[in-house]
């Protein structure tokens, strides 16, 4: 049982989740690091708002993959909301990223 799950499907849909949690982190670094270059450069309010943007979901993404580390789930459908939610948010921050370094 990984995680303290209880069956494969279950660990299954925890491992995915978090391996994606770590993938959103790394996104968001990258996205810290583009905006801050951009601040360097242009010294614009924009700029700023999107630093605090993507920190504010830097933090979120920390602390809800932390959660999944502690957390037990009893059947695969307890997790599966926070899977979907973890998948989506993986993709839109995966285009933001391509967009944001071109």
């Amino acid at each position: 049982m990984l995680f303290g799950s209880p069956d494969l499907l279950t660990s299954a849909i925890v491992t995915v989740t978090v391996i994606l949690g770590f993938g959103t982190i790394f996104l968001l670094c990258g996205l810290l690091y583009i905006y801050w270059g951009n601040y360097r450069d242009t010294k614009s309010s924009y700029a700023v708002g999107l630093l605090l943007f993507a920190s504010a979901m830097l933090l979120q993404n920390v602390l809800l993959t932390a959660t999944y580390f502690i957390n037990v789930l009893n059947h695969w459908y307890e997790g599966i909301v926070m899977f979907a939610f973890i998948v989506f948010e993986f993709i839109a921050l995966s285009i933001l990223f391509k967009i944001s370094w071109e």
